[in-house]
């Protein structure tokens, strides 16, 4: 009786039963659904936008590639980080060449004449007008007073001078280090400091402004230098 009962009941119910199950499971799909998709979004949204697959940990890290046309080698070497504690490099500046003029090869007398005091580096010689005896670094060359002297070979003037003691005095360099020295000129020379004069330009004439060889017969005083260094003139001249 009690069983007829209980089937009666679900007979008469069934139906109403069946929707209520249906809107259960419904109801927990839904509810399922939602939740599911809510935690993916939130998962999303933590994700960097890189690009990268970070799921796969095998992803190589991306190696930074050097710029185009750049030598790596080259970039160790500019890095003065890297580069601490080396010594530079150092470069030479390359010095120009200096170019000294030849000596001339061919030489004249500035004037003619006599030669009455020789050349001595070395050896003393009595020098009547000072009343001693010294070394005579050129040649006296006598002449008659007023006698146009003149360049013995090409070059420049370099001095032009009033020596208390050997007079009226000009300088010409004649390139390779060679000098020629012209004393006991007149006061009123013919050329200037930087003048550039040829072989057998006339310079000056010859006068009395020597005081160290004064009292003599009028004559030119010629010396020559070489590097500095007194040489003789006869050495250099035309015999």
């Amino acid at each position: 009786m009690k069983n007829r009962s209980i089937r009666k009941f679900f007979a008469d119910k069934g139906f109403y039963i069946a929707l209520i199950l249906c809107l259960a499971i419904i109801g927990v799909g839904t509810w399922a659904v939602v939740e599911f998709t809510d935690v993916g979004q939130r998962v999303t949204a933590q994700l960097p936008e890189t690009g990268e697959d970070v799921f796969n940990p095998q992803t190589p890290a991306a190696t930074p590639a050097p710029n185009a046309g750049e030598n790596p080698e080259s970039n160790v070497r500019e890095n003065p980080d890297i580069n601490r504690g080396e010594e530079p490099i150092a470069t030479q500046t390359p010095v120009p060449n200096q170019e000294t003029k030849p000596t001339p090869k061919s030489f004249m007398w500035p004037v003619s004449g006599d030669i009455t005091m020789p050349y001595s580096a070395d050896a003393l010689i009595y020098n009547p007008t000072m009343a001693d005896w010294r070394t005579h670094p050129g040649i006296d060359i006598a002449t008659e007073l007023g006698t146009a002297v003149n360049a013995i070979a090409d070059g420049t003037v370099i001095s032009v001078e009033r020596d208390g003691m050997s007079g009226t005095t000009v300088a010409i360099e004649h390139g390779g280090g060679l000098v020629s020295v012209y004393s006991n000129l007149d006061a009123d020379v013919l050329v200037a400091e930087g003048n550039t004069v040829e072989m057998g330009d006339l310079i000056g004439r010859v006068g009395q402004t020597s005081i160290s060889e004064a009292g003599r017969e009028p004559h030119l005083h010629l010396e020559m230098t070489l590097n500095g260094k007194s040489v003789n003139p006869l050495d250099y001249l035309p015999n």
